[in-house]
């Protein structure tokens, strides 16, 4: 009984929690809706002293009182000498972020595990600076960037994806406490960046997956008339227009040619060729199976519950099978394309 009643806070903050998160991104989406450019301004910028400055108001209220009680006419200039210096520093530190020209790209397509790339940058007009510039997503490090002497300034940040499909890196923070660190500024963007992730790749023995196929892609010795391959000794029932009638004129035997006939080098990539797997596992198998392949530049198709990709190579088509295999399974509304 003890247990369950211990329980019901413990629910109940919980739902508050996530009710107070869900509130708090759909305001800041309101607020700062996602685009590819964004220039820093008053309606994308917030303020609020740190933990320097709450001290420092702490250590002002003390002065105050001190000044109120000894009736102290240098400590009440002292007083409110610091005060306006504390209202410059709220001026001077939204300024260091006011009028910054911010946008981003995002890298290549990476596997499961590997970081992503993300290229951010920051460009400023006019003669203004920027300094001490702080910048991160969720899970990456900081990078600090200056706009003193350059108009631009490009910072690369590494998010590591744990999942495949279109990923995001989430929303960029982007903060200052310049120039006396008491105040500061910040700001959170959504730059609509996306890349895609593919499973990753697990090896498997993908010549004894392939031999088992039937038509899999193999060269066989004939007697036809495609191309020439070598000569062997003359059996008999060998057709006689086979006969290398040349090398027996000249009294060194008898020799049949043979010939080399090629056929269809086509290789499937089937859900089924991986059994008693989940979901990851098969595609991890598959994306190996197609590394493999489109490096030894064969043909390839690949066959999936919910789509079919007819063989063929090439860089677009290795692009089109990887994308099968980062999204598949994925709803069709949570596809979406940079």
């Amino acid at each position: 009984m003890n247990t369950g009643v211990q329980d019901i806070p413990t629910s109940w903050r919980q739902t508050l929690g996530s009710r107070l998160k869900k509130h708090h991104y759909n305001w800041v989406r309101r607020r700062i809706p996602p685009s590819r450019h964004i220039i820093l301004s008053q309606r994308n910028i917030f303020i609020i002293p740190n933990r320097q400055g709450l001290g420092f108001l702490a250590v002002l209220a003390l002065m105050f009182i001190g000044a109120v009680n000894y009736e102290a006419s240098l400590a009440f200039a002292l007083v409110f000498w610091l005060i306006g210096l504390f209202i410059l520093s709220i001026l001077y530190t939204f300024r260091n972020l006011s009028g910054l020209h911010v946008s981003a790209l995002a890298g290549s397509s990476i596997f499961v595990g590997e970081y992503a790339e993300i290229s951010v940058v920051l460009s400023r007009y006019g003669k203004r600076i920027y300094e001490a510039i702080d910048l991160h997503f969720p899970g990456s490090r900081h990078v600090v960037a200056n706009l003193i002497e350059n108009t631009e300034e490009r910072s690369s940040l590494f998010v590591v994806a744990n999942q495949r499909g279109w990923f995001s890196p989430g929303r960029l923070t982007i903060y200052t406490i310049f120039p006396f660190g008491i105040c500061r500024a910040w700001s959170l963007l959504d730059l609509d960046l996306q890349c895609l992730v593919y499973p990753k790749p697990f090896p498997c023995d993908l010549d004894w997956l392939t031999s088992k196929q039937q038509n899999s892609g193999h060269t066989t010795i004939t007697r036809g008339s495609d191309d020439f391959h070598s000569l062997r000794d003359y059996q008999r029932g060998d057709s006689l227009r086979h006969v290398a009638w040349k090398i027996a004129a000249s009294g060194r035997g008898m020799y049949t040619k043979e010939y080399s006939a090629n056929v269809d080098d086509k290789i499937w990539l089937k859900w089924d060729m991986f059994p008693d797997m989940s979901v990851e596992e098969r595609l991890s198998r598959l994306c190996y199976c197609v590394l493999q392949l489109d490096a030894g530049g064969k043909d390839y198709g690949l066959d999936l519950p919910d789509s079919r990709i007819e063989p063929a190579k090439g860089s677009e088509h290795y692009a089109r099978v990887m994308k099968a295999l980062a999204l598949f399974g994925i709803e069709e509304s949570n596809q979406e394309q940079v």
